[in-house]
């Protein structure tokens, strides 16, 4: 069989001899001739064991790249539960208890009102090749959020949408100070809680969440050898305790990463926070302009890795890569261009103002528009075929006597609008602490006569006991005579031509005297008669001397005419 297989080989190579493979026309070699001796030779065993190696090789990285390279899978929104839970509660901490350990967690402060579990929200089909983020910046002073953006990302069409949400934001909280900056830190460094408050402002939740370290900014910033920026003010600002200087001249320079970091934190804006924010959106895509410039390809690498070390995201490597591909026209699509990405800033009253018990001064506060925020958001932002409405967001706002209201009619924070009541005069404090609406009651005072009393609201006399509790019964008083001062009894009666002794004793309102009696608490003495125009008061059973028989009663008589009678008798 050996033999046999040579002497067709020596055939094969002497029925195609080899030539010049740079010959004319009709002296080129026999192909398979060469591919013969090529063979026999041994080395074209060897190639194609390599070729065969390397083509498996490719396959398997292919498969390995198309699994890891890949488009994201989309976070699965769960439907709301209409049925609220029967679950029994143990006691002590529980993991969701640990995410907000500064008070309540939502369930707990809203059990079935609909606010945190049914409140309504974008769900079903979603648009092809649409992804959102949550861009936030952390701020290296006080934990708090100094950066928030929702950034939408079609990648079929190669548009980015980047909205600033300003860090002023009122958002519908318990605590005091109710800025959406303050979320992260309050509710121990939770990424999580911070889109869901976005998802209030916006009505529907951001698919991924990129945090950034400001010392990422920097670097980056070096990476590409500075930006070219036009300064918009000069800008000179000190901070010791910060460590914080910031000196750069209006005008157009290309910026270090230590120039860039105080441009974007300069405050000292005539617009305050808005014009920041908006300072920040045109730094930002020059920033991006820049890492995009085709010189800076060489560096993906380096932006790769500068990413891994400063950034804290849920997307995986694999999916990081896939979006960097995409920007770069790497799959199948259009390069990204700097035309395609539009920044705008959460539609909103940027001049609010109201009262903060916590540092006993007025606080800036942007409060959004709902209607304008739902149009700009269905327009570029929202990656859902269903529209988002006005019902599905928390919008707060400032009323003109300093309270605050909710969209949703529930208001999280019991004690500002009644703290604001308090400072309008309209509630007090008890002595208990707790706030009660309504005029505080008043002291009592006490009169001449040592009655206590209070005015009431028509300023009329209110008697009461010593704490200001209204009596049930008014406290007898002396009548008042012609002239508005308290009338006087004689201690001795007169018969109307002579002024009775002023040593007398005041009549009680309730009682009045007879013409044909005296007082009752007065008696005629033993030794005077009584005036003839008043019999004299009858002594009683006590008073009579023992053993004389009792006096029948005088009949009644008209009295006799004489001088007027004074008035105090005949009233």
């Amino acid at each position: 069989m050996k033999g046999k297989r040579e002497q067709d080989r020596s055939a094969f190579r002497q029925s195609a001899p080899v030539g010049d493979p740079f010959a004319e026309e009709g002296q080129k070699p026999d192909l398979r001739a060469r591919w013969g001796a090529y063979w026999d030779s041994g080395k074209g065993k060897i190639l194609v064991a390599v070729l065969s190696c390397l083509a498996v090789f490719a396959i398997v990285v292919t498969v390995v790249l198309k699994m890891w390279i890949k488009a994201p899978d989309i976070p699965v929104v769960p439907a709301p539960d209409k049925t609220p839970a029967q679950t029994v509660r143990p006691s002590g901490p529980q993991p969701e208890d640990q995410e907000e350990p500064a008070g309540p967690t939502d369930d707990e402060l809203y059990p079935d009102d609909g606010y945190n579990g049914d409140m309504p929200t974008v769900s079903g089909n979603r648009k092809e090749g649409w992804y959102t983020f949550l861009l936030v910046g952390t701020d290296q002073d006080d934990g708090n959020t100094d950066t928030i953006m929702l950034v939408s990302y079609d990648t079929g069409n190669q548009d980015i949408n980047i909205m600033s949400i300003p860090r002023d934001t009122m958002i519908n909280e318990k605590w005091d100070i109710k800025k959406i900056n303050s979320v992260y830190s309050r509710t121990g460094n939770s990424i999580d809680s911070l889109a869901s408050r976005v998802q209030k402002l916006v009505g529907f939740k951001p698919d991924f969440y990129v945090k950034v370290e400001l010392e990422m900014f920097v670097e980056l910033i070096d990476l590409v050898d500075g930006v070219e920026f036009d300064v918009p003010y000069n800008m000179d600002y000190d901070d010791d305790w910060q460590d914080l200087h910031i000196h750069l001249k209006k005008g157009l320079q290309t910026l270090n990463g230590k120039d860039a970091m105080g441009l974007v934190r300069f405050r000292g804006y005539k617009k305050g926070d808005i014009q920041r924010v908006e300072v920040q959106q045109s730094f930002i895509k020059a920033l991006i302009r820049e890492c995009l410039s085709i010189r800076h390809w060489g560096k993906i690498k380096a932006y790769i890795d500068l990413a891994m070390d400063n950034i804290e995201t849920d997307l995986d490597s694999g999916s990081i890569i896939w979006f960097a591909a995409n920007v770069l026209g790497l799959n199948g699509v259009p390069t990204l261009s700097m035309d395609d990405v539009t920044t705008c800033t959460l539609p909103g009253d940027y001049w609010g103002k109201t009262w903060s018990r916590a540092i006993s001064q007025e606080l800036d506060y942007v409060t959004i528009y709902p209607g304008k925020t739902v149009e700009l958001v269905n327009e570029r932002f929202n990656p859902y075929e269903q529209k988002v409405t006005t019902g599905m967001l928390d919008a707060m706002s400032i009323l003109k006597n300093g309270d605050i209201a909710s969209s949703t009619g529930k208001l999280r924070d019991t004690q500002h609008n009644a703290i604001m009541a308090v400072r309008r005069g309209e509630a007090y404090y008890d002595d208990d602490g707790n706030i009660v609406y309504g005029q505080p009651p008043a002291k009592p005072e006490q009169d001449e006569a040592g009655n206590w009393f209070i005015l009431d609201e028509n300023g009329a006399v209110v008697y009461t006991d010593q704490d200001g509790n209204p009596l049930t019964a008014d406290p007898i008083l002396p009548p008042e005579d012609e002239n508005g001062q308290p009338a006087v009894f004689p201690t001795t009666p007169t018969d109307g031509n002579q002024t009775g002794n002023s040593g007398g004793q005041t009549v009680p309102p309730d009682q009045t005297v007879p013409p044909d009696q005296t007082p009752p608490d007065q008696t005629v003495p033993p030794d005077q008669t009584a005036p003839p125009d008043q019999p004299a008061a009858d002594p009683g059973p006590a008073e009579q001397e023992p053993g004389l028989p009792e006096e029948p009663p005088l009949p009644e008589e008209e009295p006799p005419a004489g001088p007027e009678m004074p008035a105090w008798l005949l009233s």
